[in-house]
């Protein structure tokens, strides 16, 4: 008995030095942690102010590369400069500086925080108006079928010797920083001519033709922010994602420019799958955000004469985009992905806030969001139905199976008041009543060639339908829809007068 309590008292001996020795290495840890966070902050804080920082020394895993460069003084870092996406290519480059991009820039975040003041302000200002009686619903359904059940017009945009075939068509939006800047309405489609036109539905006019994509035009935004220019994105399969500025007037000194492009990925077969010019967007400051193949979402900064990679945001490994969509607020942007999951990403955390799984794992080929920003609907390549989504609870509320002379739906579209969907197939394009989803008010049949019967022509699929007018409550009524499609060279227009 002796020697047992002899030899539990030794071990207790040893057992309190081991714990005092473990705390002690703990405190020394912590201290050393945040000793390295307060150097990072202090030299993140120095490079923002324009400091000069020398280049790194080599470290085992880089081979040894960085020992064998002649040390130079680094040339000063802007505060919004992105790093280099160049490997070296002599031994006299100098080091980049690496920035954080897993962060979207705090002054660019601010400048979109405060757009989103403005814009929910304005949805909330929607949602109000959408709040109908019975009497005003069948009024305006009734409304919305004359409207668009009229004489449709067709629009030959692009080359006439490309080949046929609309694959991406955008209403161009205007800044809401801007009042009461003119009346003009205007849309950009791209397709496989590889190239951009911005089309006047007003005037029925070309404004624009934007060359020089490498492959064909699958994505395209934009906006008007001045009384004299709009900012337009594409997003082409090359790869590469350009940011032009369009005059509004034609005339003069008035051109159309190449403000910037960049590759998106690394060269690796990364394609766009969405652009959106961000409606915080200025002429000297523009933001694009970009979803990518590769399931990543990248947003880029046109300043001082610079368009560049500030941040990029990669899902997990082997999720992969297929289409994207921005909120009307622009803080929230929604990615599809080919495996059918609906990921909701917050911009302001840079984190994915939600994800929602449906179409039986087809990929999701399309999204749009309602003005009001409560509903977000989405359609697949497969045969499953159109998804409604309830943003605010993050859940499925609906489901719409579309009639059979719609086919695959490939392309929808809230209208500006969020009171209707449309959505487009390889037959047809029928307009919904939101929230009465299966009711439809309007049936928008495309023109088919070729024999009747038996031996009659497939319809072209749609590359896209956007809504037009300031909806039913304002302008007078004035509401209209447009839709292309691949395999067909006009641009069809319902409610145009």
């Amino acid at each position: 008995l002796y020697d047992t309590r002899k030899s539990l008292e030794e071990t207790r001996r040893e057992l309190s030095s081991a714990l005092y020795q473990n705390d002690a290495a703990v405190r020394v840890v912590a201290r050393l942690v945040r000793e390295r966070d307060e150097a990072r902050g202090a030299l993140e804080e120095f490079l923002a102010k324009g400091g000069v920082a020398t280049a790194p020394a080599a470290t085992a895993t880089d081979g040894g590369e960085g020992a064998k460069r002649s040390e130079k003084r680094a040339a000063p870092v802007e505060e919004d400069a992105p790093p280099s996406s160049k490997k070296p290519r002599s031994n006299n480059d100098t080091a980049a500086v690496a920035e954080d991009l897993s962060k979207i820039p705090q002054d660019t975040l601010n400048t979109m925080t405060s757009t989103w003041e403005i814009l929910s302000k304005n949805r909330r200002t929607i949602a109000k108006k959408s709040k109908r009686s019975k009497e005003q619903i069948a009024e305006q359904d009734k409304f919305l079928a004359e409207k668009l059940n009229g004489e449709e017009k067709k629009v030959n945009l692009g080359k006439s010797t490309a080949k046929a075939g609309v694959l991406c068509v955008a209403k161009i939006s205007t800044s809401c920083h801007l009042n009461g800047v003119g009346g003009d309405e205007y849309i950009v489609s791209g397709g496989h001519d590889k190239q951009a036109i911005v089309y006047n539905v007003t005037t029925g006019q070309i404004v624009a033709t934007l060359s020089g994509a490498g492959g064909d035009v699958t994505a395209v935004s934009g906006m008007v922010v001045t009384d004299k220019v709009m900012l337009v994105g594409t997003g082409s399969s090359d790869g590469l994602v350009r940011l032009y500025s369009v005059p509004i007037a034609s005339g003069g000194d008035n051109e159309v420019q190449l403000l910037g492009s960049e590759q998106l990925g690394k060269g690796e077969g990364v394609v766009p799958v969405s652009v959106v010019v961000h409606f915080s967007s200025i002429v000297e400051s523009a933001t694009v955000i970009v979803g990518g193949s590769d399931g990543s979402v990248n947003v880029f900064k046109f300043s001082k004469s610079r368009f560049k990679l500030i941040t990029y945001l990669k899902s997990e490994d082997g999720i992969n985009f297929s289409s994207g969509c921005i909120h009307p607020d622009g803080l929230i942007y929604a990615a599809g992905t080919t495996t059918g999951k609906l990921l909701i990403y917050d911009l302001k955390t840079q984190a994915v806030a939600g994800t929602l799984e449906g179409h039986d794992g087809s990929p999701i080929n399309c999204i749009s969001v309602s003005e009001n920003g409560y509903h977000v609907a989405t359609s697949s390549s497969g045969d499953s139905p159109i998804h409604i989504w309830d943003l605010r609870k993050l859940k499925l509320s609906a489901t719409i199976t579309p009639p059979l002379d719609v086919g695959t739906v490939t392309s929808l579209a809230f209208d500006p008041m969020g009171l209707y969907l449309a959505y487009s197939g390889e037959e047809s394009t029928k307009v919904c009543v939101v929230k009465d989803w299966d009711r439809v008010v309007s049936s928008l049949s495309k023109t088919k060639t070729g024999s009747k019967g038996n031996n009659a022509q497939a319809a072209p699929t749609c590359g896209g339908v956007v809504w037009g007018g300031k909806g039913l409550e304002e302008d007078g009524g004035k509401v209209w829809i447009a839709a292309g499609c691949d395999g067909e060279k006009p641009i069809r227009f319902w409610g145009v007068e």
